[in-house]
């Protein structure tokens, strides 16, 4: 059965060539084209995000602020660095959701932030769309538990991406998580709408250079199994081990320890015995 020329114009759409649609609860996969400093500029305005926040609340930083906290100085091109930074925010944190609507596939377009504004004195104010604050509060709430100054740390495009996408798989504070997705879906959180690599260039490139920063700077270990469907690879899967989780005989054992009680007849003179 031929499909009608609204259903092609769709599935078009839905190509993956022009932008990556998610779902809700991959925000923090999404944004792959941004680069190393504009993500943690990016993470750097969720973390103004609290339970308390809502979807009118409009956030305000200083410059000053923002270039103390990356460690750099308070010179004209850093300025420049970090309104530049703001701009391409604004330009490539398109969001495209899949939907569903009266039982027919959709998508739904929108935008992260409703308003960046930047100051000639250095004061910087941005709210997140109504569309997307929803999104952006349960990504603070639910995924977002490592901290800012982990974060900075962090140094390559890749690594930044390999953190976050660990941390959406991530059930609260697990010590092991196992991270699984198709060829295109790997490419899509690492590269975004950038030219897609061949197999062997992307795991030398990008999946290895995240996975080998993250474990020289974070106390982890990563494994990473490639899928194949006989000899061509179809997706990855991978196994970060949290080092700094105490494992379950560790909890056991402190569970014990806190809930020792002492004899009685430790508090009590020999001569009340």
């Amino acid at each position: 059965m031929k499909k009608g020329k609204a259903e092609n114009a769709f599935d078009n759409l839905l190509s993956r060539q022009d932008y990556l649609v998610v779902q809700a609860n991959d925000l923090a996969k999404a944004f792959g084209n941004l680069k190393a400093f504009e993500h943690k500029l990016l993470d750097y305005c969720f973390s103004y995000v609290t339970k308390e926040s809502n979807v009118t609340d409009t956030f305000v930083v200083s410059t000053k602020e923002v270039l103390h906290h990356f460690g750099l100085n308070a010179s004209g091109k850093n300025y420049e660095r970090v309104a530049r930074g703001f701009k391409a925010l604004n330009e490539n944190t398109a969001l495209y959701f899949a939907i569903e609507k009266n039982g027919k596939k959709g998508i739904r377009m929108g935008q992260l932030f409703s308003m960046i504004e930047f100051i000639e004195n250095g004061e910087v104010s941005f709210r997140f769309s109504e569309f997307a604050a929803p999104y952006v509060f349960a990504l603070r709430s639910q995924y977002y538990s490592f901290k800012l100054a982990e974060l900075a740390q962090i140094k390559s495009k890749y690594a930044i991406v390999l953190m976050k996408i660990w941390e959406a798989n991530r059930y609260k504070n697990q010590r092991v998580t196992t991270i699984t997705g198709d060829l295109d879906e790997w490419q899509d959180w690492f590269l975004g709408t950038e030219k897609r690599l061949t197999p062997a260039v992307f795991a030398r490139d990008c999946l290895k250079v995240g996975a080998e920063e993250l474990e020289s700077k974070l106390d982890v270990d990563i494994y990473l199994n490639v899928v194949k469907n006989g000899r061509k690879v179809v997706g990855y899967e991978m196994q970060i081990t949290d080092n700094r989780q105490p494992t379950t005989a560790e909890v056991i054992r402190q569970a014990e320890k806190d809930s020792y009680q002492t004899d009685i007849y430790d508090f009590l003179g020999d001569g009340n015995k």
